[in-house]
């Protein structure tokens, strides 16, 4: 035994020393090996045959100061369903990747696991995937005369959406299992679309409001052609004037509106409880009605759904919770939908969702009690020989079931919208007197990108206006708006004769979808 107790071996032949519990230090540890970890979330998903599957996020997660890239492989992908991106790609630590799963009409129902290879080097992880492939629904179309139906079926239930004929084929059910979610009370609600004009007066007396479903007396609009082919409705209708008596008409004497409104009913593959909606409105009248929020469409719902629900914060499409609403007695409240849907729902939340994938991120609301009410936010102005085409989708059932299927629908989104910028003139205004330089000021906005703003005098050009002004404001009620939507131009008024001038803008996306702004008429007195 040596010294303070330590154990002394010695081997003289190897003139080894191996000392035992002496407290010595060995340095520190070696550090751990570079590593990653593979995440799938959602870790299982469900499709209909023919349809497109949510996205399923794939994400790299580094340790130990691993960098670099992973070599990623999707294996045992059934028959008949080809994964967005391809089966093998590339993704760096700490990114993550999007996938989806396109199932062929051909393909056979059934579940299956699809494991996600990761590997770098010696390096190898997995995840899986489950996927679940439904059988397609049974969808029959029928006439019973007074209503169009287009109906799934499914081993669990039923679902149905339907148009009442005598009023211009509107929208009036929309039904899961029997338990209808439209409100059809009066020719002004259920699920249908109506053009408005910035310029119009609305009270008291109603302006220029074509109406799908008919007019305030209950009139009908007609429904000028109809087709029902086995897995989808066509409707042509010519909307009335939503109050005839001032555009010279009334009781037995109905007022036809300048436009055609059609529509393309139809499921959509893979799902049996949403039906998309193709919308081509045209304008054919000769004159021009100035930019208002349009009903492209609205939504009217029975009290027996009647808690809102929409995402309503700064990060959509990332599963964030919901954001329940008390929609106010009055029209209308203004929410932040990014994510372009909104639904009333039961105590089950079990309801009616609606998607329109091109509508600003905005949405309106109100509670009339009796039926409660939302429209996407769509702004556009009708001109001569205008032509509007935009889907909408209808969603029943359960909202979290809904929200997983926008998600898939929003994946596949890859066209502009349809709208043209929205925005204002806010300077000068209808009944101000002008002279010597006066301020043609506003904002713009498009989903797009605005890209001119132009100033008329009279329906003349006169010039273009200064874009890119600072507008915090606008921002501050609009959440996703650009900071920098103002636009600005200094109209010399002397160059016009002393008297009434109508004075408009209209503003031009890099689409060349074109909005002209409610109309200022003014007095030059110079």
């Amino acid at each position: 035994m040596g010294r303070n107790g330590c154990l002394t071996l010695s081997f003289a032949w190897a003139a080894l020393v191996v000392l035992i519990g002496c407290g010595g230090s060995a340095g520190p540890p070696p550090p751990p090996p570079l590593d990653f970890s593979i995440s799938v979330f959602p870790s299982s998903v469900s499709i209909g045959v023919g349809g497109i599957t949510t996205p399923v996020t794939i994400t790299v997660n580094p340790k130990n100061g691993f960098t670099g890239s992973v070599d990623i492989k999707l294996q045992g992908i059934p028959q008949e369903v080809t994964p967005s991106p391809s089966p093998s790609f590339s993704l760096a630590a700490g990114a993550s990747q999007a996938a989806t799963f396109n199932v062929s009409v051909s393909a056979s129902a059934g579940t299956s696991s699809i494991t996600v290879l990761a590997t770098r080097g010696s390096i190898s992880h997995n995840g899986n995937i489950g996927l679940t492939l439904l059988p397609p629904p049974m969808v029959k179309t029928y006439d019973t005369g007074t209503m169009l139906f287009m109906e799934t079926n499914t081993a669990a239930e039923t679902t149905r959406v339907g148009l009442l004929k005598s009023w211009g084929g509107s929208i009036t059910e929309v039904s899961l299992n029997g338990t209808n979610y439209v409100n059809s009370d009066d020719p002004g609600r259920q699920i249908q679309t109506s053009l408005w004009d910035g310029d119009a007066s609305y009270a008291p007396n109603w302006g220029y409001n074509p109406i799908e479903a008919g007019d305030h007396l209950f009139q009908g609009s007609p429904l000028l052609a109809n087709t029902l082919l086995r897995d989808s409705i066509y409707t042509k209708t010519q909307p009335i004037q939503w109050a005839p008596e001032n555009f010279g008409g009334g009781p037995g004497n109905p007022v036809l509106g300048d436009a055609y409104i059609e529509k393309w009913i139809s499921v959509v593959p893979g799902y049996n409880r949403i039906f998309k909606v193709h919308y081509r409105i045209t304008h054919f009248g000769t004159d021009a009605h100035t930019e208002a929020l349009q009903e492209l469409p609205v939504a009217y719902v029975n009290p027996n759904i009647p808690n809102f629900l929409y995402y309503g914060g700064r990060a959509p499409w990332t599963n964030g919770a919901l954001t329940p609403f008390t929609p106010p007695g009055e029209c209308c409240a203004h929410v932040h939908t990014p994510e372009q849907w909104g639904a009333y729902v039961d105590s089950t939340n079990t309801g009616l969702a609606l998607f329109t994938p091109g509508q600003f991120p905005h949405s309106q609301v109100f509670n009339a009690f009796s039926t409660l009410q939302l429209t996407p936010l769509c702004p556009t102005s009708w001109g001569p020989g205008t032509v509007l085409e935009f889907d909408t989708y209808i969603l029943a059932g359960p909202v979290d079931q809904s929200r997983t299927a926008i998600y898939a629908l929003h994946s596949q989104q890859s066209a502009p919208s349809p709208l043209p910028p929205w925005g204002a003139l806010e300077t000068p205004t209808a009944g101000d007197g002008l002279a010597g330089n006066a301020s043609v000021a506003g904002w713009a906005w498009s989903l797009s990108q605005v890209v001119s703003v132009t100033v008329l005098v009279d329906g003349n050009l006169v010039a273009s206006a200064t874009l890119g002004i600072s507008r915090p404001d606008v921002t501050a009620s609009f959440p996703d708006a650009p900071t920098d939507t103002g636009f600005q131009y200094s109209l010399d008024t002397t160059k016009f004769p002393n008297g009434t001038h109508a004075i408009v803008v209209k503003a031009t996306d890099v689409n060349g979808k074109v909005a002209t702004f409610k109309t200022a008429q003014v007095t030059i007195s110079n």
